[in-house]
């Protein structure tokens, strides 16, 4: 079990309570924005309402001018009941001993009491700056409370240029100084002031009452919800739960009930008493059982004890020859080395002293050198991989010159590659620095190296040796190429195994024994150098030995 793990119930009712959480607060703001929004449309239409009836007043005032300024004989006569004058009046009587504000404003009016305030201003500028918008309002400040305000633009039409128009300066009929006005001019504004305080009330009441009704109903449907989910899938699993307790404490004869629960839960619950069922038939017959395995592992035991002893027996038969053997192998080879040395060294002897007139004698000499000195290799393969397998070999690690041992190995394989007619050069770059290694054994690793080339190169190909510092690398190699057979990629790994044999038609017409390669792994793994090949078959094979940069002497140990 987790470390942080919770009850399915304690999930359950924590989803639950978040997503009611989140549902009543994105609804509790919705209905808020929702009851805001109808609050100030109804506001807006009262307020247009009362421009409207303003606007009507006004208009009516317009119309009966000629009525009242004239007496009944036709002769104009100014009453002085102008219908600017008359809509200010009615704004005011409507506003009397309420909280409403019904008044004309505009910039530079004549009378004082027409000012604009600050939110008056804007709706005039706005007005003046774009002939389209009509409309100014918002909620804002007046005399020191929030109150709903609205403004709409008076249109100048031609009955208004008579006191207001061109020019401006000369006095209308009114005694005052004209403004100007043109019928694109704003004749100033309605401002329209309504209290709030009844519609916010109203709007918290609402606001109220829906999140009431809603947290209501949430909680109803979440209390139903649970019960339901408690009754046909909660205690069910819990019942599982307990069940599962009861197995754990060796109880066989648990089993659940499930008429009660969701389809789900019933197939749950009835897999678990299949389950137990099944439990209950293993555990019968277990004790049966584990007395039949134990007889069965008494007699494997018994068995394999018998079988240890015969591989023991084995073992030390299999070590008695192959002692037997290496030490056979060991006197063998070395009994024979020592005839082999003296034939060889006879036959050079034979071949320097011989008459030079007789060149059929000089080459039989030369045959029974080269053939001798191959058989002496083989020989000395074969000992050294004795002394291997008997853990006798030490490499010794001392300074060596890689150029001594380059002109060492072509001195000895010369003979072998003027019998197959392949041409042996050695290359020693002039910055090759000394090494520290085994000199016999790296020796034999390019003699090893020089013989395979040489035997598996065809008549008139070439073999050379390269020594050579990679200053790049800091490492020495020394790299024997031909233009052979060449090695199949899939071989070219395997070469390296003892008496592996790439073809063996090719071994007999070449003469091999399949352990020349292997010994020289084994003794430049010994000396801490790295062998690699690389071939194509048909165009010959490089073989390289890589001395690491840890092997080369410097000059702090010269």
């Amino acid at each position: 079990m987790g470390k942080h793990s919770f009850s399915l119930k304690t999930i359950y009712l924590a989803a639950l309570t978040a997503v009611f959480g989140v549902s009543f607060l994105a609804f509790a703001v919705f209905d808020f924005y929702s009851q805001q929004r109808q609050t100030e449309a109804a506001l807006l239409e009262e307020a247009r309402t009362f421009a409207r009836e303003m606007d009507a007043v006004w208009q009516f005032m317009d119309n009966s001018q000629s009525v009242i300024n004239n007496t009944s004989d036709g002769t104009y006569e100014f009453k002085g009941l102008h219908c600017s004058l008359v809509g200010k009046s009615v704004g005011r009587l409507f506003s009397a001993g309420s909280d409403y504000a019904i008044r004309y404003t505009n910039f530079n009016p004549r009378s004082e009491q027409d000012i604009p305030d600050e939110f008056e201003a804007e709706a005039l500028e706005r007005f003046n700056a774009n002939s389209s918008v009509k409309e100014h309002y918002g909620i804002a400040e007046y005399q020191g409370e929030e109150r709903f305000r609205y403004l709409q633009a008076l249109e100048v039409d031609n009955s208004c240029l008579s006191c207001h128009g061109e020019p401006a300066g000369e006095l209308d009929v009114t005694g005052k100084e004209k403004e100007g006005w043109t019928l694109d001019s704003v004749g100033g504004a309605i401002s329209i002031v309504i209290p709030i305080d009844q519609q916010q009330q109203t709007l918290r009441d609402n606001v109220i009452r829906d999140v009431v009704f809603f947290l209501g109903i949430t909680v109803f449907i979440g209390a139903v919800i649970y019960v339901v989910t408690t009754f046909f899938v909660l205690r069910p699993i819990g019942g599982l739960h307990a069940a599962f307790g009861k197995l754990k404490r060796g109880r066989m004869d648990a089993e659940l009930g499930g008429g009660h629960a969701a389809k789900e839960v019933q197939q749950l619950v009835g897999g678990f008493n299949d389950m137990a069922g099944d439990l209950r038939d293993m555990y019968e017959h277990l004790e049966s059982q584990v007395e039949a395995r134990t007889i069965d592992l008494q007699e494997a035991n018994a068995l394999l004890e018998h079988q240890r002893d015969k591989l023991e027996k084995l073992n030390e038969s299999l070590e008695q020859e192959t002692r037997f053997k290496s030490d056979l192998l060991s006197m063998v080879n070395h009994e024979l080395r020592t005839p082999l040395t003296s034939i060889i060294t006879f036959a050079q002897i034979s071949r320097e002293t011989c008459d030079p007139g007789r060149e059929s004698d000089r080459r039989s000499w030369e045959e029974i050198e080269k053939n001798s000195q191959i058989l002496l290799n083989m020989i000395n393969n074969m000992l050294d991989i004795a002394r291997s397998d008997a853990g006798s070999i030490k490499s010794t690690c001392e300074p060596m010159d890689l150029g001594d041992v380059a002109a060492s190995v072509k001195g000895t394989m010369a003979p072998l590659a003027r019998k197959y007619e392949v041409s042996f050069r050695t290359r020693v770059a002039s910055d090759v620095p000394l090494v520290n290694g085994d000199y016999e054994k790296t020796l034999r690793m390019l003699e090893n190296l020089a013989s395979n080339a040489i035997k598996f190169t065809p008549d008139g190909g070439s073999v050379e040796l390269r020594v050579a510092y990679d200053e790049n690398r800091q490492v020495v190699t020394l790299s024997m190429v031909d233009t052979g057979i060449g090695i199949a990629p899939e071989d070219q790994e395997r070469i390296f195994e003892r008496f592996f044999q790439v073809d063996s038609t090719s071994t007999r017409k070449y003469n091999g024994s399949g352990l020349g390669l292997a010994l020289v792994r084994e003794y430049a793994d010994m000396q801490g150098f790295a062998i690699s090949v690389e071939s194509e078959v048909g165009k010959g094979s490089a073989f390289v030995i890589t001395v690491p940069k840890r092997l080369i002497v410097g000059e702090d140990d010269v």
